[in-house]
């Protein structure tokens, strides 16, 4: 048998049976770097093996693994009695498997293989794509590149179990932070430190080590008689609901540690858990607790004669806190009241006092006579004083300064409100106006389906509108001769839109084949360790930029006819690298083209031709067979967002597609049709202009999302039933001034205290619904005939809605809508009225 008939190393005869690993003489090196074993017998068996670009869900689920984490027993070929089981999440890769393994068993990670069925397992393959059995367990063989010794009976089961218990057992509330008593052995001491929870066990060595000035790597913790491990996290510590956890403190030489360098004294300290009430919320705080001593004073004490032991008095007194300040530098009734003393003393000399007499005359210049005035009452000084008049005038003041200081604040907040209402009205006006420039962009130039229905209304109004016209003329004939004209207006107007329409159709297929070529020529790019991009390009790259060259170079229309020959031969060569179907018809539909320009035919007659070219050639470059680099595309892998959804079956066009992909309303009950067959169907299809009804929904979600109701019936209706809402219940027009512009219409609140809804809805005009809002109770308003009026279209609203009502009934009966949404009551004081 020849190599090309046989991937990988077919078993030998001479194997020892029994043993899962070949003891043939090509060596377990050759066995274990050769591909999987797998005959092929033909052509179409090898186009079969490869991987298609959208496999069927049917294959996807078989390899699909249920649980979330999968328990993969590793097994050694060559020591099958040597098994290590561990425990990994479902969507761990290969490559992270081996890496775990490889630190495990101390080898390279790039010297271990991984089989499976004697299939070596890819780095970018998933556990849950391989199949596993019926207790969604894994068994792997594991193989080393060099024949490298190694011993899967050397990994300690502690790692399996604390891995199991991580994997199975609920985790505990996480705390930012964890104090640790240490407890050193040797020493009989403790001390309590606070870390973050965050922190691994050889950082906090170091920072032990900084603190008693040795070595981290001869301090040892440990956890009932058990070591911690350097790479192990203060989190995963088994520690109590206050966040504290005792760990034992030795050293490996017995050397003592200096606890004088935490503390002066060795104190006897714990940690308490207290909790503190910051703002609306309780924190919790870890306080450590130290006893210190205290210098006790000498109080005597006596001596032992015959054994010479001295005994000092014992001081049991608790001391008092220490003076602030210092009694030199107090301000008080002691130190400035000066101590009185009596004493007595004897006069030097005589004094005496000279009066005016004979003898003696003394000047009476500076002397002043006094004499009483007459006596004044209380009442008479209260009247000279006036003390009454005064006291009115300053109050006269004061109420005159407050009262400006009001009129200036109610100038200043009237100011305001009419700066404030002319700028709501100057955004109005400007939003509209945008509103109507974009319209008319749109209308002049449409892109989307809903432009285009915008233009298909405009001339269903027009044809109307000229039907009114025409059937007020009198006369038989001319009525015929303006029907006929107007047929030929309207299907000149629908074919020049339909024309329009496969035009922009065309161009937005062209840009979307100009982005899927730049994308899978694009070039596979990352940031190194300096920060630099790096780019590399794969073979598939690079035949994927060629082949994008080429075919650029094909669509061409201003090229020479022997440039185009050159081109084609060009083209010829690289094609014929691909041993398919499609590229020997696409080889021999060049081949027509060159006879046709040697026979001098232009390229209007050879239009069709390069377009079925052109076609084939982009079928090559999306076919994975014969370009693997398509894969990577987003258009091509969008299978797997369809198996992640839902599908529905289309009854016209016969397809399985999302729920995105149908047309979405209250109403409904089912998806039957899609979008797009919904806007072929000439049945389906109504020439109506959604763009107001959708302006009209988006004004009345704003309302709500401006007042925080989360939890409206807004948020969920489409645009088909503000329609329904508008045209049907409320016919179009204001129900207070009966206004018909639908550019000037809303939807407001009937109730304002509650969530708008369709039963709580009233139409009017914008400067109407603005007045509308500031009323608590409508009903005491407005009049009986159009209070009644409303409660008729609200009643329609219910049984046209009663899906909807149900719905919004059940959530409110059971209060899972209370979690929703809080109620709007609440809400609506909070809004600043305008």
């Amino acid at each position: 048998m020849d190599a090309k008939s046989t991937i990988g190393i077919a078993p030998d005869s001479d194997c020892v049976k029994g043993v899962v690993a070949c003891q043939c003489e090509l060596g377990r090196e050759k066995l274990l770097t050769a591909p999987p074993y797998n005959r092929v017998s033909s052509p179409q068996d090898e186009n079969k093996s490869r991987y298609s670009t959208a496999p069927c869900a049917r294959d996807i689920d078989q390899n699909k693994c249920p649980i979330s984490h999968v328990l993969i027993t590793f097994k050694s070929p060559l020591h099958p009695n040597e098994v290590f089981n561990k425990v990994f999440p479902a969507n761990t890769a290969i490559k992270y498997v081996k890496k775990k393994l490889a630190k495990l068993l101390g080898l390279s990670n790039n010297n271990i293989l991984l089989t499976k069925n004697r299939t070596v397992l890819k780095d970018s393959s998933l556990v849950s794509d391989l199949k596993t059995d019926v207790l969604g367990n894994l068994v792997i063989d594991v193989f080393t590149k060099d024949s490298e010794e190694f011993s899967l009976s050397s990994i300690p089961k502690e790692s399996y179990v604390h891995d199991l218990l991580h994997a199975v057992m609920p985790k505990k509330k996480a705390m930012p932070f964890i104090a640790i008593k240490f407890n050193i052995r040797n020493q009989n001491g403790i001390f309590t430190r606070s870390y973050h929870s965050i922190m691994k066990i050889h950082e906090v060595k170091k920072n032990l080590a900084g603190l008693f000035d040795t070595a981290h790597d001869n301090l040892v913790l440990l956890r009932r008689e058990q070591p911690l491990q350097d790479r192990m996290a203060l989190l995963d510590l088994d520690y109590d609901k206050y966040g504290i956890a005792e760990v034992e403190l030795l050293t490996k030489n017995n050397e003592k540690l200096r606890l004088e360098k935490l503390y002066k004294e060795l104190p006897i300290n714990d940690v308490l858990s207290v909790m503190v009430p910051f703002g609306n919320t309780i924190k919790q705080i870890n306080v450590e607790i130290f006893t210190e001593l205290i210098e006790k004073p000498y109080l005597g004490g006596y001596r032992n004669i015959f054994t010479g032991i001295e005994y000092h008095h014992a001081y049991t007194q608790t001391p008092q806190k220490p003076e602030k300040l210092p009694p030199e530098k107090k301000n008080c009734r002691d130190t400035q009241t000066a101590e009185e003393r009596e004493k007595i003393y004897d006069t030097d000399y005589s004094r005496a006092t000279q009066m005016n007499c004979v003898k003696a005359y003394i000047p009476s210049v500076n002397d002043k006579i006094i004499t009483p005035k007459p006596y004044e009452t209380f009442e008479e000084m209260k009247r000279r004083l006036n003390q009454d008049h005064y006291a009115s005038i300053i109050q006269r003041a004061f109420k005159h300064y407050q009262f400006r200081i009001k009129v200036e604040r109610w100038l200043k907040e009237c100011r305001d409100r009419i700066n404030r209402m002319r700028e709501q009205d100057q955004k109005e006006q400007e939003a509209m106006q945008r509103r109507l420039q974009r319209d008319l962009v749109t209308k002049t130039f449409p892109k989307t389906r809903q432009d285009f229905d915008q233009l298909y209304a405009m001339v269903d109004r027009w044809k109307h509108a000229e039907i009114a016209r025409i059937s007020q003329l009198h006369s038989k004939g001319p009525k015929i001769a303006e029907f006929t004209l107007l047929l030929d207006k309207e299907v000149e107007l629908l074919r020049c839109i339909e024309a329009y329409r496969i035009k922009i159709k065309e161009d937005s297929r062209k840009i979307k084949e100009e982005r899927f070529l730049e994308e899978i020529s694009k070039p596979v790019a990352w940031y190194g360790r300096s920060g630099k991009l790096i780019t590399m390009d794969t073979i598939e790259i690079q035949r994927a930029r060629r082949l994008k060259e080429l075919y650029n170079s094909f669509i061409r229309e201003d090229a020479e006819v022997k440039e185009r020959l050159e081109l084609l031969v060009d083209m010829k060569f690289a094609l014929q690298e691909f041993s398919h179907p499609l590229a020997e018809e696409i080889i021999t539909l060049l081949d027509q083209e060159c006879d046709l320009l040697v026979r001098r035919y232009n390229g209007f007659q050879l239009q069709f031709l390069r377009q079925r070219v052109a076609a084939s050639i982009l079928r090559l470059i999306k076919t994975s067979e014969l370009n693997f680099g398509v894969t990577k595309c987003k258009d091509i892998r969008e299978y797997r967002q369809m198996e992640q959804s839902r599908l529905y079956f289309c009854e016209l066009c016969h397809q399985v597609k999302g729920y995105a992909e149908f047309p979405l309303n209250t109403k409904m009950s089912g998806f039957l049709v899609c979008t797009s067959c919904s806007w072929k169907d000439v049945n389906e299809r109504s020439w109506v202009d959604m763009t107001p009804y959708k302006f009209i929904l988006r004004a009345v979600q704003r309302e709500e999302r401006r007042r925080k109701c989360w939890g409206s019936l807004a948020f969920v209706l489409q645009e088909k039933d503000i329609f329904f809402i508008v045209e049907k219940l409320w016919h179009s027009h204001s129900a207070i001034s009966e206004c018909k512009d639908i550019t000037e219409l809303r939807l407001c609140r009937w109730r304002v205290n509650d969530d708008w809804s369709p039963w709580n809805c009233f139409l009017v005009t914008v400067q109407e619904m603005k007045a509308h809002l500031k009323l608590q109770n409508p009903q005491d308003v407005y009049d009986e005939e159009l209070v009644q009026k409303v409660e008729t279209k609200h009643k329609l609203a219910k049984a046209n809605f009663e899906q909807l009502m149900s719905v919004n009934k059940r959530f409110t009966e059971s209060g899972d809508w209370q979690s929703v949404r809080a109620p709007a009551v609440a809400r609506v004081n909070a809004v600043e009225p305008i």
